[in-house]
C-alpha cells in the first residue's frame, strides 16, 4: 500500500466568508483551478452530499463527494472535506480545506490531501501530479479575491 500526503497553504487578502464562498462554489472552482468542474448532485444546503465532476486537461475525470462542510463563524475556522468516489484507482482519499481568519481582510486557506493506493507508488505519482495544479489554483484564487 502506498500513501501520500500533500499540504498547501495560501494567505489570501480577503475575508474568511469570501474565501469560503469561493471554495464552496463548486462549479465556480473552474475559474481558479486548471480544470472544468460540474456539479452532478446536490443533497444539502450546506454543500454536504454535493458530488462534483472534475475534468483536468481533458483527460483525467474524477468525481468527488463533499462529506463535511462547516462555514467559518466568529471564533471558528471553516472546514470542507471531500473524497474521491470515482475515477482513480485509490483505496483512500480525503481532501480537507480549512479557512482560517488571520485578520479583518486576511485569511489562510490550507488544503490537505491524503491518498492511498494498493498499487505501489501510485499515491506518490498522483501527489506529484496534483502539486502544480493545486499550487497554481490557490495562487489564482488569491489574485481573484484580492
Amino acid at each position: 500500500m502506498s500513501q501520500e500526503r500533500i499540504v498547501f497553504t495560501q494567505e489570501i487578502a480577503a475575508s474568511p466568508d469570501q474565501v469560503w464562498a469561493a471554495i464552496n462554489d463548486h462549479e465556480g472552482m473552474s475559474r481558479w483551478m486548471d480544470a472544468r468542474v460540474t456539479v452532478l448532485a446536490r443533497r444539502d444546503g450546506t454543500g454536504v452530499g454535493t458530488v462534483r465532476r472534475i475534468r483536468a486537461r481533458g483527460v483525467v475525470t474524477i468525481d468527488e463527494e463533499v462529506v463535511y462542510a462547516d462555514a467559518p463563524a466568529e471564533g471558528r475556522n471553516g472546514r470542507l472535506v471531500y473524497r474521491i468516489v470515482r475515477g482513480v484507482p485509490v483505496s483512500f482519499h480525503r481532501g480537507e480545506m480549512i479557512v482560517e481568519k488571520l485578520g479583518e481582510h486576511s485569511t489562510r486557506l490550507t488544503w490537505d490531501i491524503v491518498l492511498a493506493s494498493p498499487i505501489p507508488g501510485l499515491a506518490r505519482v498522483a501527489g506529484l501530479a496534483l502539486r502544480p495544479a493545486i499550487r497554481g489554483g490557490l495562487r489564482k484564487l488569491s489574485r481573484q479575491l484580492a
